[in-house]
């Protein structure tokens, strides 16, 4: 049934342009040919810190926010700072604190940074 339609419509067709109809011209209005169209533009910001270890972070985005020495965040992406590293074999602060000792500074690791015990009347206080 489609098929016959088709066809019924093809032969109508040409029977028209060969009996001398018009052809049909189908016309597009595409505006004014002077129309812009409208830009936008965003300014980036970057943000930067550094961090613990010796090294140092940044992102940029169109918005950004800093949390000095730990993470920079832009457009809600947050970056957080390597962990550090105590360096050497140094023992931990809070263990060596109050224990004794005879004279001088030793250095320690607090929490994940370098940190120093103080020798003061014989016990280390860290």
């Amino acid at each position: 049934m489609k098929r016959a339609f088709v066809m019924l419509v093809a032969i109508l067709g040409v029977s028209l342009l060969a009996c001398g109809g018009e052809a049909l011209e189908v016309q597009v209005d595409e505006g004014p040919a002077d129309v812009e169209l409208a830009q936008t533009s965003q300014e980036l910001v970057t943000c930067t810190t550094a961090c613990a270890n010796g090294t140092f972070i940044s992102c940029t985005g169109s918005t950004c926010s800093t949390f000095e020495g730990r993470s920079v965040t832009c457009d809600g992406v947050r970056k957080d700072c390597p962990p550090a590293v105590c360096p050497g074999d140094y023992r931990s602060c809070s263990a060596m604190d109050g224990q004794s000792c005879r004279s001088g500074t030793q250095p320690c690791c607090r929490g994940d940074v370098e940190g120093y015990c103080y020798c003061i009347a014989g016990r280390y206080d860290c």
